[in-house]
């Protein structure tokens, strides 16, 4: 009896273990982008908050400097970094010259006709003193970079296996030495931006064997992708909302940014639904529940509103066979919770409701029915998409739903 305790014990300590050790591996690709890496670190946040099994990381550009990061086992210090992070953070600027990113733009091609270009001094430092090669090297992840060497013109895609002890940080300014920064150096040799021959490095993913890849992509130009073979996994995470240039450093911004690579992974892994807002998935559609449950009075005041005849039929027959159907006129769907959705996200969004938080259906009624709706017949149309008339139904019934 006492053997067999013991193995049942054992056996529940195996299955606690964290099912991440027994899950296919992982790789992640990041691409390069400049101050559009916040959305990554939004992103590496997840990947931990998920326990995704990675066992290859490669980058290029800010891709790599993120990537180095995850390898080491300091997220959270990538994602504090990024929320701090100004463009006096990455290179040195004169002291009359401004960080607004449209004179930046404007400054800087001044300065290049001078045949300055800018120091990235500030980086390396803070680079140097954030990572620790020796950590990276024995964290039993894979890790790899691009870069271009100009002295041979030629492409540098290399793993940390080749890179020789001491030169991690050196590699990682190779690859993220976008044009305008002076040029990095290594033995001799003149480096720049990996981005300039390939932003997204899948393939090292691949050559290393890996069949689940997850890239992201915050690159401000095309990427292209080499040929997936069959039975290869690749799932790209893209933002779902505008970023800002590659040299917009400003700090307000990547905060919102990071929120957003980290609610749209998130929601890539099924943990919220909807298309532009993040919601916890559930059984019950609320909105339909609601109307299911209005009094009289207020069941025909949307109906009216919608030009639904619900006279003479019960309540629930003038939900489902009256009302609805002529929702779905105006909002085609699938199922009831396909529409259940778009209609609270479509009115969501024409109200300016926030997006980047979490919300359950029912805090998301609540925002839309404390939001004031625009003036009767304004000609303000936040998106072209959206029948006022069901922004209208929609809030009155979250109005009813709250009270």
């Amino acid at each position: 009896m006492l053997k067999l305790k013991i193995t049942f014990i054992f056996l529940v300590f195996l299955l606690s273990l964290n099912v991440s050790l027994l899950a296919t591996p992982w790789a992640l690709v990041l691409s390069g982008g400049g101050a559009r890496g916040a959305y990554e670190a939004g992103v590496l946040k997840a990947i931990e908050k998920l326990d995704l099994n990675v066992k290859g990381v490669y980058g290029t550009s800010t891709g790599a400097l993120n990537g180095a990061f995850f390898v080491q086992g300091a997220v959270a210090t990538l994602y504090k970094m990024w929320q701090n992070l100004s463009l006096s953070n990455i290179v040195m600027l004169p002291s009359t010259f401004s960080t607004n990113t449209s004179n930046f733009y404007l400054g800087a091609m001044q300065h290049m006709l001078m045949s300055k270009s800018f120091s990235v001094e500030p980086l390396y430092n803070l680079i140097k003193k954030s990572l620790n090669e020796s950590k990276i090297r024995k964290s039993g992840i894979d890790f790899g970079l691009v870069t271009f060497d100009l002295s041979n013109f030629a492409p540098v895609e290399i793993y940390i296996s080749q890179m020789p002890k001491g030169s991690l940080i050196d590699y990682l300014m190779a690859s993220s030495n976008y044009p305008l920064f002076q040029r990095w150096t290594i033995k001799g040799n003149t480096y720049i931006d990996g981005g300039v021959y390939n932003n997204a490095p899948v393939n090292m993913a691949l050559s290393k064997g890996f069949k689940k890849i997850l890239l992201v992509d915050v690159s401000d130009v095309p990427i292209f992708l080499p040929h997936i073979p069959q039975g290869t996994t690749l799932k790209i995470v893209k933002p779902s909302g505008p970023l800002g240039s590659v040299m917009d450093f400003v700090p307000q911004k990547e905060m919102l940014w990071e929120k957003m690579g980290y609610l749209d992974t998130m929601k890539a892994f099924g943990k919220f639904v909807g298309q532009n807002y993040y919601i916890y998935p559930s059984t019950k559609n609320f909105l339909i529940d609601k109307m299911l449950k209005m009094n009289r009075n207020e069941l025909e005041k949307i109906a009216k509103l919608i030009g639904a005849n619900i006279e003479n039929c019960t309540n629930d027959f003038a939900v489902y066979e009256r009302i609805i159907p002529k929702i779905l006129e105006m909002v085609p769907s699938t199922s009831f919770t396909s529409l259940n959705l778009s209609l609270m996200e479509t009115t969501a969004k024409y109200l300016g409701i926030n997006r980047l938080t979490v919300y359950t259906q029912e805090s998301l009624c609540k925002a839309i029915s404390k939001a004031t709706l625009p003036p009767e017949n304004s000609s303000w149309f936040p998106f072209e998409s959206i029948n006022p008339k069901v922004a209208i139904l929609v809030w009155e019934i979250c109005k009813c739903s709250v009270k």
